[in-house]
């Protein structure tokens, strides 16, 4: 229970600090898809809006999902790119490869299926976590994915991250697929994608473009030779692929694929979750703004950040050295007012002297008065206790004293006298006079005589 309270306010404490909204999109031929959510929750996804890219280029200030172009320059921007546009293949790079060498490496591998050279290629790739040697490797054309930057960012459209489009399907939300192995085929009006998972990792992914008139017949043959593609490049095929679409009886995608329509997740709100979901050197490794295309605003970002944290640690420095001062201020006054106080008692006690350092002189002025005591104390007050022996008895009472000791700190007398009650009223009289103190009787006894009583006493003095 605790560690769920812990996440729970992690969780809560992530999206205090997130932005207030999130914009996803992915690109069909000459349009562009876009959706809004919140990562808060607060406010529903809106629902994808299709823009003509000509009429961005046209009208770029227009307003677009309610927001102006300042607004939606600084959202967060996730574009997924097509996987009809990309080249897509798995790779296995030798146990050798560094983490650092993989896209090299990557690349010298697919060099030659590449459609363009390998310098004008741009490389995103998702090494499998149980086995980092294995990895799927896609590649755009850089022109082409700098063309398109540059069009989006004149309509405050720049993207922060371009994926490859396949990480937004089959996820395994909704019923889609199972975590762990499965193939599904994502259909809409101008492209088949297939893909297929193993173990919880994209093992193969392929691509292709159909005509928007395409029958579904045809749509499902385009389907089936994307499948054996995938099958030709050595990927382990299930044995049935989900699907987005009805597949009808005739189809020669029927025996291959699983009855039922699978949901998907809104874009937005699926890209943003997928986000969360990768880390920090999967999302570099995925992105396909490398290099010279790099999203620079992050740059940008991360000095504002520098300047508002600077900002508030001088505020914070402020308010410390605010609070030290003060605190040395009222120091100051209680100190002041401590001096007043001893130069006032030094003043009574010492009169007629000048008061520099009071605290020494009364020091110094307490130890001349100890020592002028113990030269005048002549000993116990030795005529005050005799005193108190013969008058403090109460009438009545009478006693014979035999011994009397006084040292330096005790008194013992030893007498006679008629009873023990005698000698219990003597006790309290001799305490009363208050010159001795913890008084015990020590003995107490009948004499020989059988009359009279015997006792003796000891008790302390000043």
């Amino acid at each position: 229970m605790a560690s769920r309270s812990l996440t729970d306010r992690a969780t809560r404490l992530k999206r205090l600090f997130a932005h207030a909204h999130f914009l996803a999109g992915r690109l069909t031929p000459g349009t562009l898809h876009l959706s809004l959510t919140t990562p808060d929750g607060r406010h529903r996804e809106s629902a994808e809006t299709a823009v003509r890219l000509d009429m961005l280029e046209r009208e770029p200030d227009s307003e677009l999902l309610g927001l102006s172009r300042e607004a939606r320059a600084r959202i967060p921007f996730l574009l997924f790119w097509p996987d009809e546009r990309t080249l897509t293949a798995p790779v296995t790079l030798p146990p050798s490869v560094t983490a650092k060498e993989r896209e090299a490496a990557a690349g010298v591998e697919i060099e030659s299926l590449l459609p363009w050279p390998l310098e004008e290629a741009l490389l995103a790739f998702l090494p499998q976590r149980k086995n980092p040697s294995k990895i799927q490797v896609w590649a755009a054309h850089r022109p082409e994915v700098s063309r398109l930057i540059a069009r989006l960012a004149e309509a405050g459209l720049e993207p922060r991250w371009i994926l490859p489009e396949s990480l937004l399907y089959f996820t395994g939300k909704e019923g889609t697929l199972a975590p762990s192995t499965g193939g599904l085929i994502h259909v809409d009006n101008h492209r088949v994608l297939c893909q297929v998972r193993e173990g919880g990792q994209i093992a193969g992914v392929a691509a292709g473009r159909i005509v928007f008139s395409a029958s579904p017949l045809e749509r499902d043959q385009r389907a089936l030779d994307l499948i054996l593609s995938l099958a030709a490049s050595g990927v382990p095929l299930p044995e049935r692929f989900s699907i987005n679409r009805p597949v009808a009886a005739e189809s020669p995608l029927f025996p291959l694929v699983l009855l039922g329509t699978p949901k998907n997740l809104l874009p937005a709100s699926r890209a943003e979750e997928l986000l969360s979901e990768l880390s920090r050197e999967e999302l570099a490794a995925l992105s396909f703004r490398k290099g010279t295309l790099a999203w620079q605003g992050e740059t940008a970002e991360r000095r504002a950040g520098i300047r508002a944290l600077a900002v508030l640690s001088l505020f914070l420095v402020a308010v410390l050295v605010g609070d030290a001062s003060a605190h040395l201020t009222r120091m100051d006054h209680r100190v002041a007012r401590a001096r007043r106080a001893l130069d006032t008692e030094a003043q009574s006690a010492l009169p007629g002297h000048r008061i520099v350092m009071p605290v020494e002189q009364l020091t110094q002025e307490k130890a001349a008065l100890d020592r002028q005591r113990h030269l005048l104390s002549r000993g116990p007050d030795i005529i005050g206790l005799m005193k108190a022996l013969t008058t403090a008895p109460p009438a009545g009472t009478s006693y014979e004293l035999v011994s009397l000791s006084i040292t330096r700190r005790f008194v013992t007398l030893s007498g006679k006298t008629d009873s023990f009650r005698s000698v219990d009223t003597l006790k309290k009289s001799f305490a009363a006079t208050g010159l001795m103190h913890d008084l015990s009787i020590m003995s107490a006894g009948l004499d020989i005589d059988r009359k009279t009583v015997t006792f003796r006493m000891r008790g302390r003095h000043d």
